[in-house]
């Protein structure tokens, strides 16, 4: 059976770009721990939904990755997922997988989502989520997803989550004997939010390249978070 994996990730630009910085890299990370033949679409919502990758699906090996833009300051799941489901191919020998990477934020009616997810989504479909942020709204997931919530590392490692749909993972290059090395920092946003960011791998040096990599590119205007994540950046990398 030939499975295909469509990704609906919030980009949602409330906090300037944060959203946004926080989701390039793990979806960059996921998509390159994928098997190289597995078929792979992307679409991107915020105030409206279009497709970053796609509508025709692309081999994860093949895959040219771009930076997800920051959107709107309107999460419209019912847009994303009406477009996504009006163009999946329903067949006897096709897996669909839809995972939704966002922090539960929805600016429609949760009416109009059910009743979305109910027209354009066979059965047969497979709906799954993962937080995007640590402050997610999980009502909202599991609206979309039912019982198929993942925690957020499943980003960084998509094995658990393939291998639960029967699909094979991609090998492993970490030696097992290495163990994986995680960083993580939260800072504070106006109004009593905040910006949460992982990275994982099995070489400090590299995984703390990566996390000041991200941290450059937090697109916020904010002179204050920016020193926040110089003095961040300073103190602890």
């Amino acid at each position: 059976m030939k499975t295909v994996l469509t990704l609906l990730v919030d980009c949602a630009g409330v906090f300037e770009g944060s959203r946004t910085a926080a989701a390039n890299m793990p979806v960059k990370k996921f998509i390159g721990c994928l098997p190289p033949s597995l078929p792979v679409r992307i679409l991107r919502y915020s105030d409206t939904a279009m497709w970053h990758i796609g509508p025709e699906p692309v081999l994860a090996g093949d895959l040219e990755w771009t930076d997800i833009p920051s959107g709107g300051y309107l999460s419209s799941l019912a847009h994303a997922a009406n477009l996504a489901g009006q163009s999946l191919q329903i067949a006897p020998d096709v897996q669909n997988i839809v995972l939704l990477i966002s922090d539960g934020a929805l600016s429609d009616p949760e009416e109009i989502l059910q009743a979305v997810l109910a027209k354009r989504f066979d059965p047969s479909v497979i709906r799954a989520a993962v937080p995007l942020t640590t402050d997610v709204d999980s009502a909202v997931l599991r609206m979309f997803a039912g019982d198929n919530v993942y925690d957020p590392s499943v980003l960084l490692d998509p094995r658990p989550f393939l291998s639960s749909f029967g699909e094979s993972p991609a090998p492993s290059v970490s030696h097992p004997a290495t163990g994986q090395i995680v960083l993580s920092c939260t800072i504070a946003l106006d109004g009593g939010d905040s910006f949460s960011l992982s990275v994982a791998g099995t070489d400090i040096d590299q995984v703390k390249e990566e996390m000041k990599t991200s941290l450059a590119g937090f697109g916020t205007r904010d002179v204050q978070i920016r020193q926040k994540i110089a003095e961040y950046i300073s103190r602890v990398l």
